[in-house]
């Protein structure tokens, strides 16, 4: 998450992120003289049982596995370090981590969606670096498609960012967590569709953004760059943000502490909420966004009643005298401690999504490290001390994996497969022995530029010998062939733009409206006026706890 605060004083917007605490950080920073938080834990006098491994089980939707998420987050964060953006010039290893990060997270998600057609797309921009240290390449968003069955032309986007500080070393709350749970609902959902013989019904793309913390460059150009032409299909974009440090966890797990909460931002039904600049949403996309926004809070309880079936109902806490307890979780008088609301907290992925009008949702735990009076559960995101040691320390008081902190990496995975079941956002369905295929990220449509399209999200169930072959019309006239094709359109205008598919067992057809105009509309990037140094400083109010042996 976007943190490096300086200059906030002349930003109004930062201002207005009340869970950061933007504008109380550089208060907090010259209360230097302040008495510092933090508590160290009592030895535990007994070892929690690990989690049980997640099977096959009757739910109808897709469950996440707890233990996957979490292995896969320590594996990621202890093995590429030092992610910052626009300067892995070296071979990737544990000091220089940016691109074998990607690399790793690419192939691990194309393993977990085997059988479904995920196809890579790397897309690099360039960025201008921190301030006083210029870039030394691009950065790049690492995006894998699954093309639809039923509704290939519209698009559901799961993002979260992947890059660090210059001064971060693992970065494992912010933002690896959130790479972790894009691989975790990933997994479940293959699992789940070859389970049931099920397809996604629209067409699903997993998304890395890149240059989060210099500016949240990565998103902006996703949106503005690479799919602007499509924006209207977007269906909804879920932000994977710093998780882990949510309910379940106590903090040090200890009982005498409160159940932290978890909060899932929603994007408001009028975006000036935000941005005082930004008009008002016509009727249409209001309606989507109260739509979504009702479903998300339903979707609460539901997946509550999922961690309870798949045997997920209690944990283990410390008590006062630093022996085990065992206490319910994911019980319905629990519930508050999810916590729904329109998004008043900006300054990450989802808010060009947000400034477009599309449904969105961030799933965001802990974020009082820059408040002027933060609690002593403060997790230092943005600092070099975001390691997924000191996750399990807060949530266990010990280093190494810990129940609550597994439970909650898992939870916003868990929510977002649940949503992602609704037929009004991804929806699933029958493969009907057709081609599979979806037309690539439609970059600016504007008369007298080329459009670059292709079809290389294509796959054919039924595993015929024979390639597919591909016919394009693009509703002026014009038509062309293969995979692979460019078209420029004269004039401004809205288009009929199809793609036909044949294989040996049929033809998938599939067609989107383009809208052509004489400039292509984007959306201002409010945090690029603002240049990061890649170094946050402390928050002297918060002292670390330190783990026990």
């Amino acid at each position: 998450m976007m943190a490096n605060r300086q200059n906030v004083a002349a930003k109004p917007l930062m201002a207005r992120r009340a869970p950061l605490g933007a504008l109380a950080l550089v208060v907090a920073l010259l209360l230097a003289a302040c008495a510092p938080f933090g508590q160290t834990s009592h030895a535990p006098t007994q070892t929690p049982p690990p989690l049980p491994t997640v099977g096959a089980q009757s739910l109808n939707f897709p469950a996440v596995d707890p233990n996957y998420i979490y292995q896969q987050l320590f594996h990621m964060v202890t093995t590429w370090q030092q992610r910052e953006a626009g300067y892995n010039t070296n071979p990737p290893g544990p000091k220089n981590g940016h691109d074998g990060f990607a690399q790793y997270w690419a192939q691990e998600m194309q393993r977990d969606l085997a059988g479904f057609g995920p196809t890579v797309r790397r897309d690099s921009f360039q960025i201008d670096g921190w301030t006083g240290r210029p870039a030394s390449i691009p950065a790049v968003n690492v995006e894998v498609t699954v093309p639809g069955v039923t509704h290939p032309d519209q698009v559901v986007v799961i993002g979260c960012h992947y890059d660090g500080e210059a001064s971060s070393t693992q970065s494992a709350n912010d933002d690896a967590s959130g790479c972790a749970i894009e691989l975790g609902v990933a997994k479940a959902l293959g699992q789940y569709w070859q389970a049931h013989h099920l397809y996604p019904a629209r067409t699903l793309r997993f998304v890395i953004f890149d240059a989060e913390e210099q500016g949240v460059f990565g998103s902006f150009h996703y949106l503005n760059s690479t799919i602007n032409g499509d924006t209207a299909n977007v269906t909804a974009m879920f932000n994977e943000e710093q998780s882990g440090i949510a309910y379940p966890l106590r903090f040090l797990g200890k009982m005498s502490n409160p159940l932290l909460p978890l909060a899932i931002e929603l994007s408001p039904l009028d975006s000036s909420q935000l941005y005082p600049a930004q008009s008002k949403l016509p009727a249409s996309q209001r309606d989507a966004i109260t739509r979504f926004q009702t479903e998300m809070r339903v979707a609460v309880p539901v997946v509550f009643a999922a961690f309870q079936q798949l045997g997920f109902s209690t944990l283990t806490y410390w008590d006062a005298s630093g022996k085990a307890v065992t206490q319910p979780v994911f019980s319905s008088d629990q519930v508050s401690n999810i916590q729904p609301q329109p998004d008043q907290l900006g300054g990450s992925d989802q808010i060009p999504f947000t400034l477009a009008g599309l449904p969105d949702a961030t799933f965001v735990g802990n974020a009082t490290y820059y408040d002027r009076n933060p609690p002593p559960w403060s997790y230092p995101f943005d600092q070099p001390q975001d390691t997924i040691q000191l996750m399990n320390v807060f949530a266990s008081g010990h280093s190494q994996q810990a129940q609550a902190l597994t439970l909650a990496l898992a939870l916003p995975g868990m929510l977002t497969t649940a949503m992602l079941t609704q037929p009004d956002v991804l929806g699933y369905t029958q493969a009907d022995g057709k081609p599979i295929a979806a037309i690539s990220d439609i970059g600016p449509t504007v008369a007298g530029q080329p459009l670059a399209l292709d079809a290389s999200a294509t796959y054919d169930p039924a595993s015929s010998a024979a390639a597919p072959t591909y016919s394009w019309t693009f509703g002026d006239g014009a038509t062309a062939s293969g995979v692979s094709v460019q078209h420029t359109y004269a004039q401004a205008g809205a288009y009929t733009l199809t793609l036909t598919v044949h294989s040996a067992h049929g033809a998938r057809v599939i067609r989107k409206t383009i809208a052509v105009a004489t400039h292509a509309l984007t959306y201002a990037n409010p945090y690029a006026a603002y240049p990061q140094n890649g170094v946050p400083p402390t928050n002297p109010a918060v002292t670390l706890p330190t783990p026990q042996p």
